[in-house]
């Protein structure tokens, strides 16, 4: 008789608390200036998604976590027993750190479990992988600010769909596929959005359509057409309308091209310009929400305008590094008054040519159409197909 399914569980109780209040992470102290800010839980729900769809395999599936926040909470309250990794201690809501996340998965090692799924951001990746390396695959639930490296799973569901998958095969005595993935991280200083740091190799799921690429730099030619788009734009700004301009390289270069004084913004986060004037920096949702509603008038301001640009490899418009701009933000500004820009070389390493975006609530789907357009040279634009958390989760 074939033995069970192991699967380990680690979750990160802080991760992605920092998105919705324009920080950039959880690490260090941030989590607690996270908290203090009112940041909401993400990572339990989010896990909880994933592991809900697991249920009715439990028998067939032994899990491994630790008790209380960082896993055995949530398999006590779906009703699956689990065999505990014992950290010699209670961990609070907040008083966890990366060595709880490295002890948890050194340990399991020792039960030899057959892949750790884990619910976090590029931290806790790198946190899972170097205590493991390329011993066994590690699979990522999205649930932080940072998701840059090659070993999350798109959605939620999407990391279900995986293990379920993998388990499947495994009945049938076959390998599941599996590939190798790189671990990044940016430096939670860096005012450089597209920077990041490559800390190694990990065995990962093989499910292209189910696991976001490793996030790409791109220094080609493409980028001279954006660089021509990001002058055009900046020169046709309307001094009654209020503009937002979202994380990374291409929605910030607009803001470069107005001079001198606008050249060195952090890339990391969300500004706001009107009249001439940067009015906000690293904007927190609510921020955005209560200058969007001092612009809201229409009879002395024109609709805002969002410059948004796209993670080159990954695909995703929104979700990704940009948690700010949630669900309740983009339906204040309009899809139909969101910029999508890009550098084409980035679209096109994205096949089949689709955005992901994923509010993080099962509630908020149709708020995109099917598709939109990616503006990636003056008078040019591609058309990208639009995927949104939880609608088309089989894809």
């Amino acid at each position: 008789m074939a033995s069970n399914f192991k699967l380990g569980l680690i979750i990160n109780p802080v991760a992605g608390m920092g998105g919705k209040v324009g920080l950039h992470g959880t690490d260090n102290d941030l989590a607690q200036i996270a908290i203090s800010h009112g940041a909401e839980k993400i990572s339990f729900d989010r896990a909880q998604r994933t592991i809900s769809m697991l249920v009715t395999e439990q028998d067939n599936i032994d899990f491994y976590s630790p008790s209380g926040v960082m896993g055995g909470e949530l398999l006590e309250m779906l009703g699956i027993n689990f065999f505990e990794i014992d950290l010699n201690e209670n961990l609070d809501f907040n008083k966890t750190n990366h060595l709880h996340t490295q002890n948890t998965a050194l340990k399991m090692l020792d039960h030899k479990v057959d892949v750790i799924i884990f619910a976090g951001g590029d931290g806790t990746a790198r946190d899972v992988f170097t205590a493991v390396g390329s011993k066994v695959p590690i699979l990522g639930i999205p649930s932080g600010v940072k998701m840059r490296s090659g070993v999350f799973a798109n959605y939620p569901e999407h990391a279900a769909m995986i293990i379920l998958d993998a388990l499947a095969a495994a009945q049938d005595g076959k390998n599941f596929e599996l590939t190798n993935a790189d671990v990044l991280d940016a430096s939670i200083d860096s005012k450089e959005y597209s920077n990041s740091q490559f800390f190694g190799s990990a065995r990962t799921f093989k499910a292209p359509n189910r696991i976001t690429n490793p996030k790409v730099n791109s220094h080609s030619n493409q980028d001279v057409a954006l660089m021509e788009l990001a002058a055009h734009l900046s020169k046709n700004l309307e001094p009654d309308r209020l503009y937002l301009f979202g994380p990374g390289q291409s929605a910030k270069a607009i803001l470069s091209n107005l001079g001198s004084s606008f050249a060195n913004q952090d890339q990391s986060g969300v500004d706001a310009y009107y009249a001439g004037e940067i009015i906000g920096q690293d904007l927190s949702e609510k921020a955005i929400l209560d200058l969007l509603s001092r612009f809201d008038d229409k009879r002395k301001f024109q609709a805002p305008v969002l410059y948004l640009g796209v993670i080159g490899g990954q695909g995703f418009l929104l979700g990704r590094g940009n948690q700010q701009l949630s669900y309740e933000v983009i339906s204040k500004i309009g899809v139909g008054n969101i910029y999508v820009l890009a550098n084409s070389g980035k679209i096109n390493q994205i096949v089949p040519s689709r955005l992901y975006v994923d509010f993080g609530d099962a509630v908020h789907f149709k708020i995109f159409s099917d598709y939109i357009k990616v503006h990636v040279a003056i008078d040019r634009t591609l058309v990208c197909k639009v995927l949104s958390s939880g609608v088309q989760s089989n894809q």
